[in-house]
């Protein structure tokens, strides 16, 4: 028998492949690169954030170079401010904790049960979201006034029979109830993003074993879901105390006529005086930053102990429902009674108002038309052009505004040290500095010599990508937390470097929760009020300046018209953007 000598077998592949340490110098090289760019970013966000907010702290309390003390006894002097901080932090309370409520009890029947109503139900949630919180307010007035709103007129019609004969109500909008209920509905949408994307990327495997261990579904629900979705209900929660504390339509519209102050209108009202109360208004933004900073504290000290991932072998939103069965039909129509209150009646009656020459409870079919469209979207008019501008600029910031988070998000999550640290609370710093604060800075920091700035697109967009860090920040967090660490680690355990992990393994995951803080973000600038009050002009109208501006002429049905435009251009974007993302969601988790 002939001998054969057997030879090893040399993978081809292996042979132009770098020895083992060169390999990992060249991973560890990439590594520092990617570090470099990220540390690049943390300071072109800070100089945004130091630079013209310092330079204008310098200037309220350092006026010559001494501590100045003046503003903080006006403020605390005055018996106003206390009653006003008291009704921000009964608002904020009560309807952040009634919105986290009704956001979870959404997401969960929507993305873990078979009462979800699909695509549509992951839409119809976020249609508040999508009208600029004034023209929201503003729908609700028309429908709940007290004398006039088209819903009291309705409502009186039929309970006059029954004996009912009040020339007001039986609802008022412009009340405590009222003012917290429109709260509610407008940060339910902002918890809701938060918390869809995290029940849609839990690993089912865990509640699946829970069930199958004999545990009832409130037993899996308090011991695997609730502790597995800690850090995505928190951030939803500071995303309620930073918006409601922050938010100024809501108040202005609503409050006003209830004649309920909060802080956030006072800081407005001082920039409106002549000249400019700059000193008392700054005064209170770092009382309502203390808030902030205090929600943000508990964040990430929340995250910092959590030892729960939900994504722990790529899979998506897979696995078997829950079944309610003969509540299914209960919650369906629960949702879609709820919906329809608190997104279809506002949109209708803006929609309504805007057909009419004149705000009016006395609808009339030959009084409607489209006379007030055809005006606001004229080849001349202004108001065409503000949406187009907030459009563009809302594309464009929401996109570089999530990019920046997310690299900022993973080099803090990853890095410890005071350098990451320094990271993670510049993206938070805007949350305590009111938006029209921020505008005024921006305006004495770029407008003039040497940048130039004023009356720029660009003035705009840097000053919406820093007001909206916080809002990116706590939504792209939320999206790397639910992110289990082994996936990562393989990545990096098989050579990938830090930016192959992030775009191949990271960002897929994340994109979740990616594509709702990139909603979250367009929304909001495309609808932004408070600085573009001070940084529009007439060569760069938005529509948030335009939108303050019809308000204070009183021309109501023109405001409707344009509310009802920039809620359906805002709505078909985001449509589409969510159900890619939902689709794209799907095909992952079916790989």
């Amino acid at each position: 028998m002939t001998q054969v000598d057997e030879k090893p077998v040399v993978d081809a592949s292996s042979m132009n492949a770098p020895p083992p340490r060169a390999r990992w110098t060249s991973v560890k090289t990439r590594n520092s690169l990617f570090a470099v760019f990220a540390v690049i970013i943390t300071g072109i966000i800070l100089a945004l954030v130091i630079y013209p907010v310092g330079a204008m702290l310098v200037r309220i309390y350092f006026p010559s170079g001494a501590f100045n003390s003046g503003a903080f006894s006006d403020v605390f002097s005055s018996s106003g401010v206390h009653k006003s901080m008291i009704n921000t932090l009964i608002v904020v309370v009560l309807s952040g904790a009634f919105a986290l409520i009704i956001g979870a009890l959404f997401a969960w029947l929507n993305e873990r049960t078979d009462a979800t109503l699909g695509a549509i139900g992951a839409i119809l949630p976020l249609v508040p979201f999508l009208m600029p919180p004034i023209a929201m307010s503003a729908g609700w007035i028309f429908l709940a006034d007290p004398r006039t709103g088209t819903l009291n007129v309705a409502l009186r019609a039929l309970l006059g029979p029954l004996g009912y004969g009040g020339t007001q109500g039986p609802l008022n909008i412009e009340s405590w109830p009222g003012l917290i209920y429109v709260y509610t509905i407008y940060l339910v949408p902002f918890v809701y993003v938060v918390l869809s994307s995290a029940f849609r990327s839990i690993d089912p495997a865990l509640e699946e074993a829970s069930r199958t261990s004999g545990a009832g579904l409130l037993r899996t629900i308090r011991l695997v879901a609730l502790p597995t979705l800690r850090p995505a209900i928190v951030s939803a929660a500071v995303l309620a105390v930073v918006f409601g504390t922050s938010v100024v339509s809501i108040p202005l519209l609503v409050g006003t006529g209830a004649k309920i102050d909060v802080v956030p209108v006072d800081i407005v009202h001082l920039m409106q005086r002549y000249p400019p109360e700059t000193d008392q208004a700054v005064t209170l933004g770092l009382l309502i930053s203390i808030i902030v900073l205090a929600a943000w504290s508990l964040q990430r000290r929340t995250v910092k102990h959590n030892r729960h991932a939900t994504i722990g072998s790529g899979r998506i939103g897979s696995g078997a429902r829950v079944r309610l069965g003969k509540w299914r039909w209960i919650a369906r129509a629960a949702m879609i009674v709820y919906l329809l209150l608190v997104s279809v009646l506002p949109f209708l009656a803006l929609a309504l108002v805007a057909l009419q020459p004149f705000w009016s409870p006395d609808i009339k079919l030959s009084d409607l038309s489209f006379d007030n469209f055809t005006a606001l979207l004229g080849s001349d008019s202004i108001a065409r052009q503000s949406i187009v501008n907030s459009v563009v600029l809302a594309l464009i910031g929401a996109t570089v505004g999530m990019a920046v988070v997310v690299v900022l998000i993973i080099y803090t999550r990853e890095r410890s040290g005071r350098l990451g640290t320094v990271s993670d609370f510049v993206t938070k710093v805007p949350a305590g500095i009111p938006h029209i604060v921020v505008g005024v800075a921006f305006l004495l920091a770029f407008a003039g010599s040497p940048f130039g700035l004023y009356g720029t697109p660009l003035l705009l967009l840097l000053a919406y990508i820093t007001v909206y860090l916080p809002q990116a920040s706590v939504a792209a967090g939320a999206a790397y937390d639910q992110v289990g660490r082994a996936v990562v680690e393989a990545s990096r355990v098989s050579g990938a470097d830090q930016t192959r992990t992030l775009l191949k393994v990271q960002a897929p995951l994340m994109l979740p929760g990616i594509v709702g803080g990139w909603t979250l973000l367009f929304v909001l600038m495309a609808g932004e009020l408070n600085s573009s009050v001070i940084l529009a002009s007439p060569t760069t109208p938005v529509v948030g300046f335009i939108f303050l501006s019809i308000w204070e002429n009183g021309t109501y049905s023109q405001l409707a018209a344009l509310g009802t435009i920039t809620s359906i251009v805002s709505g078909i974007l985001v449509s589409l953007i969510v159900l890619r993302s939902r689709i794209s969601a799907g095909a992952m988790g079916s790989q």
